[in-house]
């Protein structure tokens, strides 16, 4: 059979639901290693072990083992079921493809589209491990958009406004044309002391060419 890339998955599924409930309630390691599991998450089998890979995979831990922000998230009550329902769809992006509802699917539907999408036999172990991390996965996820938690809808509807405010300022900086004007006046005062001259000469000036009024 030639070979197949297959969805992420691992062959001890059974144990997906334990590891991620201890996740948690566990403290964030430094690093996503054998020993956090044996040792801080009380998981010695070494079935276990497969999990670092699937959870790179995943995008819960780099390719340095170290815990991402979506690995913090998920943690958290009011995250966790939107994070890990996003991080399904984009691990089993492929599944989705072929059905939109995928999470919706029971068992024998899930067999019967990883095998279409694979090209592999509905009774190939690969295929029944695929279905088998999926459905274990999604048990942890919300799919319902009201699920959304209300600091993620806020930080989009606040992106949006800035956009749209943005855009608006530039449209209307368009439309403005900003004018300056000076003016250099030369005066040739008359040889006199009569303060009174002096005056209507200013006087007159400030009627003519200096009020507001007359600048049109």
């Amino acid at each position: 059979m030639a070979s197949q890339k297959y969805p992420p998955y691992v062959n001890a599924y059974g144990g997906i639901s334990k590891l991620l409930a201890k996740i948690k309630i566990a403290s964030v390691p430094g690093k996503f290693t054998r020993d956090f599991l044996s040792t801080v998450l009380g998981l010695k089998s070494s079935s276990y072990h497969a999990m670092i890979p699937l959870f790179k995979r995943l995008g819960l831990i780099d390719q340095g083992t170290v815990p991402t922000q979506r690995y913090k998230d998920f943690r958290s009550e009011s995250k966790s079921g939107f994070v890990m329902a996003k991080t399904i769809k984009e691990a089993y992006s492929d599944i989705y493809n072929g059905n939109e509802y995928a999470h919706q699917l029971d068992k024998g539907q899930l067999i019967d589209l990883v095998a279409t999408i694979t090209g592999a036999a509905k009774d190939d172990a690969a295929v029944i491990a695929v279905v088998g991390t999926f459905m274990e996965l999604v048990k942890f996820a919300s799919f319902d958009v009201s699920d959304i938690p209300e600091e993620i809808g806020e930080t989009k509807e606040e992106e949006d406004e800035e956009i749209v405010s943005k855009e608006n300022k530039i449209n209307t900086n368009r439309g403005k044309v900003n004018f300056g004007m000076s003016y250099t006046i030369n005066l040739n005062l008359p040889a006199t002391t009569e303060v009174k001259v002096f005056d209507a000469i200013f006087k007159s000036l400030k009627k003519n060419l200096l009020d507001d009024q007359s600048i049109q």
